[in-house]
């Protein structure tokens, strides 16, 4: 099914496999300045409203060494990008490359960026959401569970929720 904002509501997602089994890219800034990396946390769902008028959300999680943090710092616009499974090697290379290191590492993949609006998305993807960022906040780890407290947080770069509305929808959905 052809996704479009008129249908996004009854569209089914499968959040848990869409965002743990197939990653996905979350691109932050603006045709100006952007960053993208690669990401496999993510939920979706409703917050700040009554049934059936909640804000539709993706709440993606970055760690603040990432360049792409850096941007959603002082950005408002990201997409949040889904793509077939030939292109997992890309989404590798993005995942693997900071953008503080290697500014251009998009060169080092086959995707090609395309501009969505004042937001970035690719060519390649099978599904992407264009977001507007509503909340942010740092994790803190005296709140976390002490067996992720010491195990993916020993360096103490925590990740930063991001809460973005969705703006707009593009792509396909396999039925």
């Amino acid at each position: 099914m052809n996704i479009t904002m008129e249908n996004f509501k009854t569209a089914k997602y499968d959040v848990f496999s869409i965002f743990d089994d197939r990653w996905g890219l979350c691109t932050a800034g603006t045709p100006r300045e952007y960053n993208t990396m690669t990401i496999g946390w993510g939920t979706m769902g409703t917050i700040w409203g009554p049934p059936k008028k909640g804000k539709q959300i993706i709440t993606v999680f970055i760690r603040k060494s990432r360049r792409t943090h850096q941007i959603l710092q002082k950005e408002d616009e990201f997409t949040v990008c889904f793509f077939p499974e030939k292109y997992r090697k890309d989404l590798g290379i993005l995942g693997s490359k900071s953008g503080n290191d290697v500014p251009d590492k998009i060169s080092l993949t086959s995707l090609t960026p395309k501009m969505l609006g004042n937001a970035v998305g690719f060519e390649e993807a099978e599904l992407t959401f264009v977001c507007k960022k509503i909340y942010a906040v740092r994790m803190e780890k005296e709140d976390l569970p002490e067996f992720t407290r010491d195990t993916l947080y020993k360096d103490g770069d925590l990740h930063y929720l991001y809460m973005g509305e969705i703006e707009d929808v593009f792509g396909m959905i396999e039925e």
